[in-house]
């Protein structure tokens, strides 16, 4: 999108997640605007806003674990990025971010909508990428798909580092759902023919920080179930356009009107999509907007800091005219 409207964009890879360095403010600082999208660089002083003038962070939704309850006091974390501006692809980091006294600009993106239309497709066919076992296992979408009678059924065995082992399912399922499996395929294009045979998509996590996957099943007219957390039940209506479970308690669901619903989500993509779109300018704009714009009389910005170091030289130079002590400290700090 920056590219589009004329900016040089530089990309810098943070590998701290693994081991790794994590991307050092001194090689990043000289730049425009610092765009720090989950990763953020570390800095000694307490401040991004006194560092430089236009600092963007973009957090995800689940990397503060919402879905698990009020984890830990979040005033800490956001402190650094106080004056600074933050970009939330979800309403829920919006109004988590606005609360902290951050500027934040929120938007909802959409994939573009696939050229396929699974509305036609007959009976009922499930995919589930079992991704995290501790968050969403098998045993859970069995509970949603009991009393259902699905005409095939795939599971995409690629856990996430770190995960527990799967448990797969019994003997029993897979020749009542006939479920075949996948593990990791080494061309997207094979897992796009896998997904592409399924007319109901079920979310593999909790939570998600825009949530690609099941915004590309909506894309492709799929019947989306998901947990009822952020940011799915920010994109689906229960019953209207995807369904809708409460994790604690997941219960069987209806799948009578998949194909409609798939519709219905397909839909909501393609409106979406084109408000992203109109969109675009004002996320630009946004962008590349001083930080202190937009908090007018409230912080003193790294962009004012001249200004305002001036200010203090004036006044130091008063006192020290009429006080001794005050003179040689003047002097010690300009030597």
């Amino acid at each position: 999108m920056l590219h589009r409207h004329g900016h040089v964009v530089e990309y810098f890879w943070d590998e701290s997640w693994a081991g790794g360095a994590a991307v050092s403010w001194e090689g990043v600082e000289n730049h425009d605007v610092v765009i720090m999208f989950q990763a953020y660089s570390p800095i000694l002083e307490r401040y991004y806003r006194t560092l430089h003038p236009n600092v963007i962070f973009i957090p995800m939704l689940d990397q503060f674990g919402v879905w698990q309850g009020p984890l830990f006091n979040l005033a800490r974390f956001w402190e650094p990025f106080q004056g600074s501006k933050v970009i939330s692809f979800s309403n829920a980091v919006h109004a988590i971010s606005v609360g902290a006294g951050i500027a934040s600009h929120h938007c909802r993106y959409y994939q573009p909508v696939a050229e396929r239309d699974l509305s036609d497709m007959q009976g009922l066919h499930g995919f589930f990428w079992l991704r995290r076992e501790d968050q969403i296992p098998w045993k859970t979408i069995r509970s949603l798909i009991a009393g259902s009678n699905f005409d095939s059924f795939h599971i995409h065995l690629a856990s996430d580092p770190g995960s527990p082992e799967p448990v797969l399912p019994s003997e029993e399922d897979i020749k009542r759902y006939r479920i075949t499996t996948s593990t990791w395929f080494q061309d997207k294009v094979e897992l796009y023919g896998v997904l592409e045979k399924a007319n109901v998509f079920f979310a593999s996590r909790m939570e998600e920080g825009i949530g690609q996957s099941f915004l590309e099943a909506l894309a492709r007219g799929q019947c989306v179930v998901a947990p009822n957390n952020g940011t799915m039940n920010e994109y689906i209506l229960h019953g209207m356009n995807g369904l809708l479970y409460e994790s604690t308690d997941p219960q069987p669901l209806n799948f009578y009107n998949v194909q409609a619903l798939g519709s219905a989500g397909r839909q909501s993509v393609s409106l979406g999509q084109r408000a992203w779109q109109e969109g675009e300018e004002r996320l630009v704009r946004y962008i590349v907007t001083p930080s202190e714009h937009l908090y007018v009389g409230k912080y003193v910005h790294q962009s004012v800091s001249p200004t305002f170091c001036s200010r203090i030289e004036s006044h130091l130079r008063y006192v020290a005219r009429r006080n001794s002590i005050a003179r040689r400290a003047f002097s010690f700090l300009r030597r």
